[in-house]
């Protein structure tokens, strides 16, 4: 009897520990120790995480905070590695939109790296990816904190670039993208509007300077 119960708790043990593995797997991610790549950007080994919902200047990206400019990009890159050095961080999938590199939200202990970084002001809210996600809400309230506060790139201008991406595409942005996917896909070329009205055909010029004089051929036939 002894040796069943051993045997039924080995098993049950076995089941949960296989259930355990499973749920950790269920959602792709990365855990560890991570190298800064760009202030949304990490890489663990082989494989780059971007954090989700939230957008740090790029490099060589420039702000402004009232007549001095400074590199925001490598800021963003170096306040990143701050926040991080010597944790150990986890980064679990959010969208399946984009995989390559993967969006995550990424944690350091209890606390939500990407909103740390919004909050120390070195990123702002990707309202691309994040609009309809339930985290958007929070987010934007740690960037309205980070600008009243004047930290980070909000010290003075962001970088006109750095809110472009972040910005939500208007219609006209959706309709011009869809316009061009169309042209495209039929292959008509987009019409210029400060574009010569006269189009070029190169190989047409070619054939009729190389053709034989008409007027000449005439006189000869005539003639002979």
């Amino acid at each position: 009897m002894k040796k069943l119960l051993i045997i039924l708790s080995m098993i049950l043990g076995l089941g949960a520990m296989e259930s355990r593995i499973n749920a950790a797997f269920a959602v792709p991610g990365a855990a560890g120790f991570p190298q800064v790549i760009e202030g949304d950007k990490l890489r663990f080994g082989n494989l780059v995480v971007e954090l989700f919902g939230i957008r740090a200047p790029k490099p060589g990206m420039i702000c402004r905070a009232g007549a001095v400019e400074f590199q925001c990009g490598a800021a963003a890159s170096q306040a990143l590695g701050r926040i991080i050095d010597n944790y150990a961080i986890k980064c679990q999938q959010v969208s399946d939109v984009q995989l390559f590199p993967m969006l995550t939200e990424c944690t350091i202990g209890r606390n939500d790296l990407n909103r740390l970084i919004l909050r120390a002001g070195w990123a702002m809210v990707d309202m691309v990816t994040c609009d309809s996600h339930p985290s958007c809400a929070t987010y934007l309230r740690d960037q309205e904190f980070a600008k009243e506060n004047r930290k980070g790139i909000w010290m003075g201008t962001p970088p006109s670039e750095l809110v472009a991406l972040a910005a939500k595409p208007t219609a006209e942005d959706i309709q011009s993208s869809d316009n061009k996917a169309k042209r495209k896909a039929t292959g008509d070329a987009p019409r210029h509007l400060f574009g010569s009205p006269f189009t070029v055909d190169l190989a047409g010029d070619m054939k009729r300077a190389n053709a034989p004089d008409k007027t000449l051929l005439s006189f000869l036939e005539n003639t002979f």
